[in-house]
């Protein structure tokens, strides 16, 4: 037995003392999600007592060397932990004074424990999929009904931060430390170039030249901008798309939608969990129908996600500083999806595995037919957004 899986086990144990899961026999089982996940070994895991319900858990346990979290700009670990231990109750009990119901409050998981020693870090979740929750297939854009739920949930989650920079000031200001964007471009060169040169290779001769002439503009500009608060600083999730979050449809035919992943909390703007997701995730067909219904409907949504927390939407984010932010930030999208989709996109048996890499260049993955339409669909919107 390994030392994470020993220690997973104590941890579990001390999870079941506290359930009250007496004379109880543990099945843990460990599986990959073969490329929607980097970061952790994941665990199912079932907790069965006499005359008790199963518990049914999921756990995710480090896999990251330490040679690799040098290269990473969050404290990834740290951070999910740090969400809901301690900040998902606070999120919460603002929830319960602002009397927001039930049905719009943010949708989490349970969070059970977590063992924070370093390079063995490990956390324990209820088990969603066990409640019929599943991802979905990040090889399939998503449609309106999914998109929609999703950024509505967003929403939730950046009208609390919102909030929370009112109710509690200093509290945030602790925060906008801890949540610093420390992403090091310097670091990430040799990534960034290799991710390149195989994008390169499959894009249409029509956009090569748009898209070096953008990445030159890049270079010369501050990429920093693109993440950086304007306007209305928030707590973004960083790495919103949907492997990292988890769905359901109700009997009466409702969809829900629980974010996940929040290893990559920061400080920045709103647009920025808007591209990742919509570029991430959608083809150019969903974005020919959807793109700007999906964004109005973002605003909308956290207008009324504010108003239930009782903070005016126009006093603290205007419609207009919405509209700026998006003007100025969604290049982003285009950056990221040049970096990201081979990644989204890559088959489970070619993708990388976390415990085998000690670069970041180890992910330049060379696009596949799917990554090579996504990414040319991608371009042909910038074109015609007039980012190109």
């Amino acid at each position: 037995m390994s030392d994470v899986e020993q220690l997973l086990r104590s941890l579990l144990d001390t999870i079941a003392t506290e359930h009250d899961y007496k004379d109880c026999e543990t099945k843990l089982h460990s599986f990959s999600t073969g490329g929607a996940n980097y970061t952790s070994q994941l665990h199912y895991i079932t907790v069965s007592a006499p005359e008790k319900d199963d518990l049914k858990l999921f756990a995710k346990s480090a896999i990251v060397n330490e040679n690799m979290r040098a290269q990473v700009p969050f404290d990834i670990f740290e951070n999910e932990m740090f969400f809901y231990s301690e900040l998902l109750k606070q999120f919460q009990e603002m929830e319960i004074q602002h009397n927001v119901p039930k049905e719009h409050r943010l949708a989490t998981a349970k969070f059970y424990g977590c063992n924070r020693e370093y390079l063995k870090e490990i956390l324990v979740l209820e088990d969603l999929s066990s409640q019929g929750f599943d991802t979905h297939d990040r090889l399939k854009s998503f449609d309106w009904n999914y998109a929609s739920k999703a950024v509505t949930e967003l929403s939730k989650l950046h009208a609390l931060s919102i909030a929370y920079s009112k109710d509690y000031p200093e509290k945030f200001d602790a925060l906008c430390t801890r949540f610093k964007s420390r992403i090091d471009v310097d670091n990430l060169k040799g990534f960034v170039q290799s991710m390149i040169d195989k994008v390169m290779a499959v894009l249409k001769e029509e956009n090569k030249a748009k898209i070096e002439t953008f990445l030159q503009k890049v270079q010369n500009d501050d990429f920093h901008k693109f993440v950086m608060p304007l306007r209305r600083p928030i707590i973004a999730h960083g790495d919103f798309r949907p492997s990292n979050l988890m769905h359901r449809t109700r009997e009466y035919g409702q969809l829900e939608v629980v974010i996940l992943d929040y290893q990559t909390l920061q400080i920045s703007n709103p647009i920025i969990d808007l591209m990742y997701f919509i570029f991430s995730g959608s083809d150019e067909e969903f974005r020919a129908k959807h793109y700007r219904q999906l964004l109005d409907h973002y605003y909308l949504e956290l207008c009324n996600a504010l108003s239930r927390l009782d903070v005016d939407a126009d006093e603290v984010y205007p419609k207009e500083d919405f509209e700026y932010e998006l003007e100025k930030i969604q290049p982003y999208g285009l950056f990221m999806s040049l970096m990201l989709l081979p990644m989204v996109t890559v088959e489970a048996e070619n993708a990388p595995k976390m415990d085998g890499v000690s670069d970041f260049r180890d992910f330049a993955i060379k696009p596949n037919e799917l990554a090579a339409t996504r990414l040319n669909g991608v371009i042909d919107d910038f074109v015609r957004l007039g980012v190109l």
